[in-house]
């Protein structure tokens, strides 16, 4: 079994999260916040309290209350849909459906006559059980734009051009898994945002309870951040098949010879499903391959709830 720390995260009022710049607009393009920027957030203000950090620690993005990323056997009930279904148990009976060898196109297969659309790493919110399914709404948080004047140091005056327009996600209460760690019994507020003046809320952080998931090795894995199965020329993980979508990761990083760097590659989206072999690296300190075992995304809301 895999141990981890269950963390509730609470944001009072408008911040930040993953943002995207459209020439003097700078978008949040994400309703949840990356396990990249949560973790150097936390490694930041563990800093700053011990003066020390550990380069090993690993967090998953957080996600709002009651929400995940939907997988592919978690669809939509029709293309514009916003209502999304699941089958009970459906990964840990596609996962049996692979180990019996059956061929992928029959296992994507679904039984409704209806052809439902899966909108792989869309946040969805758990709305009830009903018979043999269980009921989701796409979530969508609350957001505001506001301006802000670049002003010229010399003259005090605004510079031409320099108008800028910032999106602020309102995400309320969110969780994370985090790994077992002295750093989460020393933290208890974050910062997370674009300087004081763009969303740079504080984010309390409180430790609800252990959890624990079976290992993923050997069968159907959801992806609860990005993954990656080769980097660079190395073989990360071996997996049979995936069932997923692309996404890019972009993320900083600094070392003793360089300053900022920023990696930007192809990876699989959150939600993504891989049939894993077995894990060679392990990458969830760079915020990639946080894999978990679960038998539907109904199992991992009701742990986090």
């Amino acid at each position: 079994m895999s141990k981890y720390v269950l963390l509730k995260l609470k944001i009072d009022g408008y911040t930040t999260t993953y943002m995207r710049k459209i020439k003097n607009y700078y978008f949040s393009v994400t309703d949840y916040i990356p396990s990249t920027t949560l973790r150097g957030a936390i490694l930041a203000e563990y800093y700053y309290q011990k003066g020390k950090i550990d380069q090993n620690y690993y967090v998953s993005p957080a996600y709002p209350k009651s929400s995940a990323p939907a997988h592919y056997f978690s669809p939509a009930v029709s293309r514009k849909s916003k209502l999304f279904e699941e089958e009970k148990e459906i990964l840990q009976k596609k996962s049996a459906e692979m180990k019996e060898g059956k061929s992928l196109e029959e296992i994507m297969k679904f039984k409704s006559e209806e052809t439902p659309k899966p909108k792989i790493g869309t946040l969805i919110t758990l709305n009830k059980e009903e018979n043999e399914k269980y009921l989701y709404s796409q979530y969508s948080s609350e957001s505001t734009i506001e301006m802000h004047v670049a002003i010229d140091k010399d003259k005090a005056t605004s510079v031409t051009n320099m108008l800028y327009a910032y999106e602020y996600k309102k995400l309320g209460e969110m969780w994370a898994l985090s790994q077992p760690s002295e750093i989460i019994d020393v933290v208890e507020t974050i910062r997370v945002g674009r300087g004081k003046n763009r969303g740079n809320k504080e984010i309390q952080i409180q430790k609800v309870k252990e959890v624990e998931f079976p290992e993923s090795e050997g069968g159907l894995s959801y992806c609860l951040s990005q993954c990656v199965t080769k980097l660079f020329g190395n073989q990360i993980l071996s997996a049979k098949s995936i069932i997923g979508d692309t996404s890019i990761y972009s993320g900083w990083f600094t070392t003793d010879e360089y300053s900022g760097q920023k990696p930007v590659f192809n990876s699989i989206k959150e939600g993504s499903l891989i049939y894993l072999d077995r894990i060679n690296v392990d990458l969830r300190p760079a915020g990639l391959n946080f894999l978990l075992s679960i038998k539907d995304l109904h199992e991992l809301l009701k742990v986090v709830e």
